[in-house]
């Protein structure tokens, strides 16, 4: 558009006008800023007329929206499956703004209302305490003063909860407690109103003692505890409860020595007591401060059971000299911390429950519904497999160090169970810290049933030893037993037996010690992927993390290059580093990050963790 002006030629110049000529570029200014001015009003009025016709649009088809004809029943349940799992291994979000009831409660009015009457949205009650502030830190009565409105608030959402639940069973997670120095003055206002808050909150929950269903105490019992009411609830008052689990930190300078609470807490445990609930089919201990055996628990009604380590020497017991009474177990946790391989007691020495009989003259445990079985901590001995009869075992999870005994040859009692059951098993997982090429091979040769394997790392740090100088296994060995080799024309199977022929899912996080070539993995997955065999199960899974910074060669790109049919199937490879105790991870198909659908993936999940979002990069948890 052309300017119009007799100064046009001196624009974009340092021509200096005269004074005359001043005056006169004004008025041109002012009359195009004249039509500025118009022009900006009139697309004012323009964007005003957009405007109300895009809200008139966005409105109306706010209106079309599908979630609106979503019948109320189909949503709730929506509602209800956006709740996470609650379990000592996978704790619930715990009562904030976060949680998927308040999100839900505050999109739209019909969704607050339905919430806030779908009781079972409410169930879950996760309680984790705040660190009490030490008293010997500055400004201790204001840190109090902070500790109890945070306190405060933990209550009145308590009660919220138990209110919009209803009349319906709840899940209860409890985690905290407190415990002053022995030579804290209780007496004084903030350490009376400290005990009065925690009170408040245990009391509102085991007032409704009644509804609970699965209850989860993780608890640090010491002077002036103020959480014994938990153990004080008498049996007819919990008539829903089937889940128990307890963890109980008691204080002990340098666990040298006993604590003095350990008596107070076999005290509270035995007493009324919560494992008297009639109902009770599910039990979990954390730390063993003594021997379970005096519990009063109908032990032979148990179809669920979690023993932690005994936490003092002189408390040994035999972990089968409980098993033998739990005649109707379906699934078993021992954490067995005897790293010289021994397992303390014998079935002689058992109190045996009714109809264990067989049990107690044959010397043999035996738990005609076991399906599986989680050990930990180390490797029991060899005898225990021979201790033992689980015909119906189909789970294996083994996240268990080494013993010293065991050395580097076929023995030990992870072999030897494996020995034993492996031919009913279909799933097993195995902790890298125990596992020599011989001893994997081994395990893997008596598998010929098994579906699902898992072979993990990074457990056990606390159960490493550093003089430990192990030969490095060689993972293409292992792979290679793996890994059918097919004839070119027809569907047969050469060069020897194969082992896990059933094998259709397969995750691993290989640890930094293991030597592994991507080659290796890509031709195990090729002969895992023959659609027309009958003889071997159809691998559809391969989900991997390899300690690496950058692959060598990309694994999908590999089998692309081999022909490999890959449709239908969940392959996924990670690389992650180890840099200051974090482990950094790229897949191969991303070159910087990991993508949504990969993390959430639950065969991803399975084999590497979940991932949790950092400051530009992914830690593994």
């Amino acid at each position: 558009m052309s300017s119009g002006s007799r100064f046009a030629q001196h624009l974009h110049t340092n021509y200096i006008p005269s004074t005359g000529e001043i005056s006169h570029i004004r008025s041109l200014v002012d009359e195009r800023q004249k039509a500025v001015d118009a022009l900006n009003k009139e697309i004012e009025a323009l964007i005003q007329r957009r405007d109300e016709h895009t809200k008139f649009v966005e409105e109306h088809l706010a209106l079309l929206s599908p979630v609106r004809r979503v019948p109320d029943d189909i949503l709730s349940l929506i509602f209800l499956s956006c709740l996470p799992r609650n379990s000592p291994a996978r704790k619930a979000t715990r009562l904030s703004g976060d949680h998927p009831a308040l999100v839900i409660s505050r999109v739209c009015q019909r969704w607050r209302h339905l919430s806030l009457n779908t009781p079972l949205l409410w169930t879950v009650i996760d309680i984790q305490i705040p660190w009490l502030p030490d008293p010997q830190q500055y400004r201790w009565n204001d840190a109090m003063t902070q500790w109890g409105e945070q306190m405060q608030a933990i209550f009145t959402t308590t009660q919220l909860w138990i209110t919009r639940s209803a009349s319906c069973p709840l899940t209860v997670s409890f985690s905290g407690g407190f415990n002053f120095a022995e030579d804290t003055d209780l007496s004084v206002e903030p350490v009376l109103a400290a005990r009065a808050r925690m009170l408040s909150i245990v009391n509102a929950l085991c007032a409704v003692s009644c509804r609970w269903k699965s209850v989860y105490l993780s608890l640090q019992m010491g002077i002036n505890a103020a959480i014994d009411a938990f153990f004080q609830i008498p049996p007819d008052k919990t008539p829903l409860l089937e889940t128990l689990y307890v963890n109980t930190l008691l204080c002990s300078p340098h666990f040298i020595h006993p604590p003095p609470q350990r008596e107070q807490l076999s005290e509270l445990m035995t007493g009324r007591a919560l494992v008297k609930a009639p109902r009770l089919r599910r039990f979990g201990v954390g730390s063993l401060w003594s021997s379970p055996l005096p519990l009063p628990i109908k032990w032979h009604d148990l179809t669920e059971l979690s023993l932690g380590p005994v936490i003092f020497e002189g408390d040994k017991f035999s972990p089968l000299s409980i098993l033998v009474m739990c005649i109707n177990l379906t699934r078993c946790t021992i954490d067995h911390q005897g790293s010289d391989g021994s397992l303390p007691g014998s079935l002689e020495n058992a109190t045996t429950s009714a109809g264990s009989s067989h049990t107690r003259s044959s010397g043999v445990c035996h738990l005609s519904r076991l399906r599986t079985l989680e050990l930990r901590g180390f490797e029991p001995p060899p005898s225990f497999a021979a201790s033992v009869d689980f015909p119906s075992l189909r789970e294996l999870i083994v996240l268990c160090s080494q013993s010293r005994s065991a050395g580097e040859g076929l023995g030990g009692g992870i072999v030897e169970l494996v020995r034993k059951f492996g031919d009913g098993l279909t799933d097993v997982l195995l902790e890298w810290d125990l596992l020599t090429a011989p001893r994997l091979l081994e395990i893997l040769r008596n598998l010929p049933d098994v579906i699902n394997l898992k072979i993990g790392g990074g457990h056990l740090f606390m159960h490493r030893s550093f003089d430990d100088h192990r030969h490095p296994l060689i993972f293409d060995s292992v792979l290679e037993k793996l890994t059918p080799q097919w004839e070119d024309d027809e569907n047969a199977v050469v060069g020897g037996m194969c082992y896990c022929p059933k094998l259709k899912r397969f995750w691993s996080n290989v640890k930094e010690s293991v030597e592994f070539s991507e080659e290796a993995f890509a031709r195990f997955v090729a002969g895992r992927r023959n659609r027309l065999s009958t003889d071997f199960g159809l691998l559809t899974s391969f989900v991997v993390a390899l300690p690496s910074c950058k692959p060598t060669q990309l694994i999908r790109g590999r089998l692309e290059e081999m022909g490999v049919d890959l449709e239908d199937m969940v392959l996924i490879t990670a690389y992650k580093k180890t840099q200051a105790w974090q482990h950094k991870a790229l897949v191969e198909d991303h070159e910087y990050d990991v993508d949504e659908e990969t993390r959430s993936n639950e065969d991803y999940i399975n084999a590497v963790g979940p991932f949790m979002q950092t400051l530009g990069d992914l830690t593994i948890m």
